[in-house]
């Protein structure tokens, strides 16, 4: 997609609001960093295949883009040459701290949510929720970087904020929930 748009900071804070892993009561969470980023892609139909999913449009610089609609998408049947798509990718990302007794577990969830908008012709979002639990399991001070252990592997990360170090300690936990929302339309041209 193209046109990427980085969001205010007003959006910023209304995703690590939104976005907060719902905390036990032994559980302190504090957001670390949040980053958001949105692209937009619009264009008339040129061509529509739906036995393969997959359609292209013409932008308004003449451009091409092929798109792919996941299986998700339903009506694609009734898409036409001429029609004119939008879609809007949004992706957020949150990483937060988790301190106390209950911090530091480990594990991977996903969730895709659909909202289908009515009508006759393919509208509505698809939002993909990813979530990973790691735990700390090193910091060095000297380096800036913090090692942490996720449910597949072990990796050391570099901070940007050096004086985020202070305040992480090996056994806190950390949070990273990865959240891609694509909505769309097709409308008559």
């Amino acid at each position: 997609m193209r046109n990427k748009i980085v969001l205010s900071a007003a959006v910023l804070a209304a995703v690590l609001t939104a976005a907060t892993v719902q905390a036990q009561t032994s559980l302190t969470t504090q957001p670390v960093k949040a980053i958001a980023v949105q692209s937009q892609v619009s264009g008339e139909v040129t061509v529509v295949n739906p036995e393969t999913r997959m359609l292209t449009i013409r932008t308004a610089d003449g451009t091409f883009e092929v798109l792919h609609a996941p299986p998700e998408v339903s009506r694609l049947d009734r898409i036409r040459i001429g029609n004119r798509v939008t879609l809007t990718k949004t992706t957020t990302a949150l990483i937060e701290l988790q301190t106390g007794r209950d911090a530091g577990s480990m594990g991977t969830m996903s969730r895709t949510d659909i909202e289908r908008s009515p009508g006759t012709r393919p509208a509505g979002s698809i939002t993909d929720t990813i979530t990973l639990l790691g735990q700390i399991v090193g910091v060095d001070t000297s380096a800036g970087t913090v090692t942490v252990r996720g449910a597949n592997d072990t990796r050391a990360f570099e901070l940007e904020n050096k004086q985020l170090l202070s305040g992480i300690k090996v056994g806190d936990g950390v949070v990273v929930t990865i959240r891609n929302v694509i909505a769309g339309e097709v409308t008559v041209n």
